[in-house]
Order: C-alpha cells, then sequence, then structure tokens
C-alpha cells in the first residue's frame, strides 16, 4: 500500500474551506477525472469518475469528524482507495489542507490503466498536488 500526503496553504478562513469540501457536487471543480459527484445520505458520496479514458462509478463511505474539521472517506470496492481532508486554521484569514491518501498503484493501474510502479505513484502524486492548487484557486476566488 502506498502513502501520499500533501498539503497547501490557503488564504482564505479556515470554515470558508471547510464549506467548500463539504460541497461533494462542487468535486469536479477540483478533482481531476471526476465528472460527476454526489452526496447519498449524511455519511456516503458517490462519485463518477473518467481516468485514463476509463469512465467507473465509486461509493465512497465517509466519516465527517466537524469538530475537528476531518473528513475521512474510503472506496467501496476495486480499487481501494481511502484517506483524510483536513483543514487547519493558520490564522484568522489563513488556513492549511492536508490530504492523506492510501492506494494500491498496482489496483489503480489495473483499474484505470495508465504506467506501471513508480511512474504510476508519480502520476498520483502529481494529481494530488494539481487538486490542491485547484481547491486553492477556487476558494481564494
Amino acid at each position: 500500500m502506498s502513502r501520499l500526503e500533501e498539503h497547501i496553504d490557503i488564504d482564505a478562513p479556515a470554515q470558508k474551506v471547510w464549506d467548500r469540501l463539504h460541497d461533494v457536487e462542487a468535486y469536479p471543480a477540483f478533482i481531476d477525472g471526476v465528472q460527476r459527484a454526489y452526496p447519498q445520505g449524511a455519511d456516503r458520496a458517490r462519485l463518477d469518475v473518467r481516468a485514463g479514458g476509463v469512465q467507473r462509478e465509486f461509493a465512497a463511505v465517509l466519516d465527517d469528524r466537524a469538530s475537528d474539521q476531518v473528513i475521512s472517506w474510503q472506496t467501496e470496492g476495486s480499487p481501494e482507495l481511502k484517506g483524510t481532508l483536513s483543514v487547519r486554521p493558520l490564522d484568522r484569514d489563513h488556513s492549511q489542507v492536508q490530504v492523506r491518501l492510501e492506494y494500491e498503484p498496482g489496483a489503480v493501474h489495473d483499474t484505470f490503466g495508465g504506467p506501471k510502479g513508480m511512474a504510476q505513484v508519480h502520476r498520483i502524486e502529481n494529481t494530488v498536488r494539481g487538486d490542491l492548487q485547484q481547491l486553492k484557486s477556487l476558494v481564494e476566488r
């Protein structure tokens, strides 16, 4: 299992960032490959994802710890992906978002194609970094 941890500082209050992360239907605006996303009750979401020319639908189980501003999630089925999104205030007008992701590169390759081994790891790392930049741009607008 590979693990990835990335963070980004955002010029916006933590509550504004937290509210954006809770808007599941806005995920296509900042998560590469997500074509459509919608909540299913308080602890589930559906994501239509297109990557490597392959379209897949995923169910994700969510654990929202609002008091800590942390959302944990895990996909159901293959590939198994799990992680956390957390927001912490740096000061009144600035915050930091941290992403932690666990995944099996071979399973991602088997599902979506693309490179194998370390090349797949680098591809995922670059995608997550790009997603964080997109989130930053979206929130700071």
